[in-house]
C-alpha cells in the first residue's frame, strides 16, 4: 500500500482541502504521523474522514438531492435524541452511505477507505487482541492512509451526484455558458474538471451523450453542438477515464437511439472521429442511410453535414449536396459552414446574375465559408468578383469584401497579391468606392 508522496507532497494537498475543519482534523493526524504517533495517526485520519462525509452529506442535502437530506436528517434525530447505539451504527455505515446513497466514492477509493477503517478499528480496540499481536502500523502504512483520505475525499467538492449533473444543466441551458471551444474547455476545467472524482467524469460523459437522444431532447435541439464541443474539452481533460469507458458505452448506447433522432450523432463524429469506430456495424448502416434518404430540414435540423467528419460518410453528402437547388445549397453553406463546401460556395457566387443576388451570396455563402478558406480559395473568390460586374459593381460588395478581408487576415502575407490584384482590376470611380478595402490593405503589412 506505498504511496509515492511525499512530506511537501502532502502539505499541498491539505492546502486544497476545502472544509476548513476537515483541514485541521488531517492536520492532527499529519502531525501525529510525523510525531512516530502512528496508532493516533490512524484514529484522526479516520475522524477527519467521517466529518468530511457528514459535511459533504450536509451540502448535499442544502443542494436539495433526496439521499443526503434523508441521512441528514437521520443523524440529526439520533444526535438531538442522545441516541448512542443510532449514531454508533451511523457510523459504522458511514463508509458504505458515503459509497452508494452519496455517490462520492469510485469503486477503488471506497476500497482504500475501506481498509482506513478497518486499521481504525484495530487501533483504537487493542483489548480485542493478545498483547503479542498488538497492532503495529508502519510509518509508510500511515502515510498511504493519509493520503488516500486526502486524495480520495477531501480535497474534493461534493458534486459527483445528481446534483452535478444537474448543475451541468443549468450552466449548458443558461446564457451565460461560454461560446468557443477555449473558453468551455477553461470553464470546465474550472467548474467540474480540475478536482472532480472518477466518478463523476464518468457519469457527465453519460449525460452529455444521453441528452439528445432522450425523452428531453427538445431541451437540448440547438445545444447538440455545444454537447459535443464539451465531449471533447472532456477527454483532452480526462483522457484515461474517456478512452477507458467509451468504446463499450456508445457500442450499447447508440444502438438504443430512435432513427428519428439517431442523425444528431453527427456533431459527435466530428468532436470525435473514433465514435464512429466504436459503433456497432448495423448503427453505422443506419447512420449511412438515413443520411441518402433524409430530406433537407431532417439534416440541417440534425446538424447531419458535420458528418462530413467521417471518410464514409463524406461521399453520401457530396452527392446528396450536389442534389440540390440552389437556394437549398445557400440555406445549407449559411447555416452549417463547412471547409468541404467552400468549392461549391464559390462556384455559386461567380455565377451571381443579379446585383441584390450578388449580395446575398457575399453574406450568405461567402462570409460564412471565409474562416475556412486558404489563399488559393481566396484567389478564386476575389477572381470570381473581378470577373462579374454584377458581383463587383453591387452596391453591397466593397462592405463584403472588407468583411472578407478581416475575416481572412491571417492569411496575409500569402494573400496580399490576390487583394492587390482585385483592386487593380477596378478603373478609378470603382477603386473610389472600395477605398475602405484600400484602407485595411495599405494598413496590414
Amino acid at each position: 500500500m506505498s504511496v509515492s508522496v511525499g512530506h511537501s507532497d502532502i502539505d499541498s494537498l491539505v492546502l486544497a482541502v476545502r472544509d476548513r475543519e476537515s483541514r485541521r482534523l488531517i492536520g492532527e493526524a499529519i502531525t501525529a504521523y510525523r510525531g512516530g504517533a502512528l496508532r493516533s495517526a490512524i484514529m484522526s485520519t479516520w475522524i477527519a474522514v467521517a466529518y468530511d462525509i457528514i459535511a459533504k452529506a450536509r451540502e448535499l442535502a442544502g443542494q436539495g438531492e433526496a439521499a443526503p437530506r434523508a441521512f441528514v436528517a437521520d443523524l440529526d434525530a439520533a444526535i438531538a435524541a442522545k441516541d448512542k447505539r443510532k449514531l454508533q451504527t451511523i457510523e459504522s455505515e458511514l463508509l458504505d452511505k458515503a459509497n452508494s446513497d452519496l455517490q462520492l466514492l469510485a469503486p477503488h477509493e471506497y476500497s482504500a477507505l475501506g481498509r482506513l477503517r478497518d486499521d481504525r478499528h484495530l487501533c483504537a480496540h487493542p483489548a480485542f487482541v493478545v498483547e503479542d499481536e498488538l497492532f503495529q502500523p508502519s510509518p509508510e502504512l500511515v502515510r498511504a492512509h493519509i493520503v488516500h483520505a486526502l486524495q480520495h475525499l477531501l480535497i474534493h467538492a461534493p458534486l459527483q451526484g445528481k446534483s452535478a449533473i444537474a448543475r451541468f444543466d443549468a450552466d449548458l441551458l443558461g446564457p451565460a455558458f461560454p461560446a468557443t471551444p477555449e473558453d468551455i474547455g477553461a470553464f470546465l476545467r474550472a467548474r467540474y474538471l480540475d478536482r472532480a472524482k472518477d466518478v463523476l467524469v464518468v457519469n457527465l460523459i453519460k449525460a452529455i451523450l444521453a441528452a439528445p437522444f432522450g425523452a428531453e431532447r427538445q431541451k437540448y435541439a440547438t445545444k447538440v453542438r455545444t454537447l459535443a464541443v464539451v465531449l471533447r474539452e472532456i477527454a483532452k481533460s480526462k483522457t484515461a477515464i474517456y478512452d477507458g469507458m467509451m468504446p463499450a458505452f456508445v457500442a450499447g448506447r447508440v444502438g438504443q437511439i430512435q432513427d428519428d433522432v439517431l442523425l444528431s450523432i453527427s456533431p459527435f463524429l466530428e468532436a470525435d472521429q473514433r465514435i464512429w469506430d466504436w459503433m456497432a456495424e448495423p448503427d453505422r448502416t443506419r447512420i449511412r442511410r438515413l443520411l441518402e434518404t433524409a430530406d433537407v430540414d431532417t439534416l440541417k435540423a440534425h446538424a447531419a453535414f458535420d458528418a462530413f467528419a467521417i471518410a464514409p460518410l463524406s461521399a453520401v453528402l457530396v452527392d446528396r449536396f450536389n442534389g440540390f437547388d440552389a437556394t437549398t445549397k445557400i440555406s445549407i453553406i449559411s447555416e452549417h459552414p463547412r471547409r468541404e463546401l467552400v468549392p461549391a460556395g464559390i462556384t455559386l457566387y461567380e455565377g451571381a446574375g443579379g446585383f441584390r443576388y450578388a449580395e446575398q451570396l457575399g453574406q450568405s455563402v461567402i462570409l460564412p465559408l471565409a474562416p475556412f478558406f486558404t489563399a488559393d480559395d481566396l484567389q478564386a473568390a476575389l477572381a470570381a468578383a473581378a470577373d462579374n460586374g454584377q458581383i463587383w459593381d453591387a452596391a453591397g460588395t466593397p462592405e463584403i469584401l472588407e468583411q472578407l478581408f478581416d475575416s481572412t487576415r491571417p492569411l496575409l502575407p500569402a494573400s496580399r497579391p490576390h487583394w492587390e490584384a482585385f483592386l487593380g482590376e477596378l478603373n478609378g470611380r470603382q477603386q473610389q468606392r472600395y477605398s475602405g478595402l484600400r484602407e485595411r490593405l495599405d494598413t496590414n503589412p
